[in-house]
């Protein structure tokens, strides 16, 4: 069973990274489009469920789990927003998978501060509070979209499908780069960065793309 979690799990990230990339240069909402983000959002599940498993039954890293919730999460947001375009139409599970994300956050920034305060495990400390952070304001923004209903623009949802997809792809760009870390920073003391860079690298592409597509639908 391990074994096949593996296989199935490295197969379906480089369905990922190979589809994220396609979906990035096709035409949005295209037909070709929404049956390739169908999918790439299976794909990404799986690799979550799997990781979940192998964390749980095999190989236990409170860090990882909780990159695996915040996945999940940008994932199930980007698939979300486009269900519920109008304000107020959010159902239950919009809410559930938002306050189960939003715990899961909280629960690494205290995870953090035991790592710096007793194991003195200062890049370990300092990435997860910085990951837990990140994911108690994404899930904290979405709690606090639902609970206020702000008045939005017009194609609000195409900024947060595109800033959400974007996230999880990311967040698969990450997974690959810190598991082959000598592809990219070979014998370094530095590999730990690969943590970081795709997310500081591809954030602002996806918000650059985001605006270019609400421009474009008005």
């Amino acid at each position: 069973m391990e074994k096949f979690l593996l296989f199935s799990h490295v197969f379906c990230g480089g369905t990922v990274l190979l589809l994220g990339l396609i979906q990035i240069l096709n035409r949005k909402g295209s037909k070709n489009h929404r049956a390739l983000g169908k999918v790439y959002v299976g794909a990404m599940w799986w690799i979550c469920l799997s990781a979940w498993s192998i964390i749980l039954f095999y190989r236990f890293s409170a860090f990882l789990m909780v990159i695996a919730v915040l996945t999940f999460y940008a994932s199930f947001t980007g698939v979300r927003v486009l269900k519920r375009k109008q304000t107020g139409s959010e159902k239950w599970y919009d809410w559930a998978v938002a306050i189960v994300t939003i715990l899961f956050g909280a629960g690494l920034v205290i995870y953090a501060g035991y790592l710096l305060y007793f194991k003195e495990n200062y890049i370990l400390a300092f990435l997860c509070g910085l990951f837990g952070l990140f994911t108690l304001h994404a899930s904290y923004q979405d709690l606090r979209f639902f609970m206020v209903k702000p008045d939005v623009e017009k194609s609000w949802w195409i900024k947060q499908h595109i800033g959400a997809m974007g996230g999880s792809y990311i967040a698969a760009i990450t997974a690959f780069a810190v598991q082959n870390p000598n592809l990219f920073m070979p014998n370094s003391s530095y590999q730990w960065l690969l943590w970081l860079l795709p997310a500081a690298i591809g954030s602002p592409l996806f918000s650059l793309l985001s605006k270019k597509w609400v421009k474009r639908i008005g």
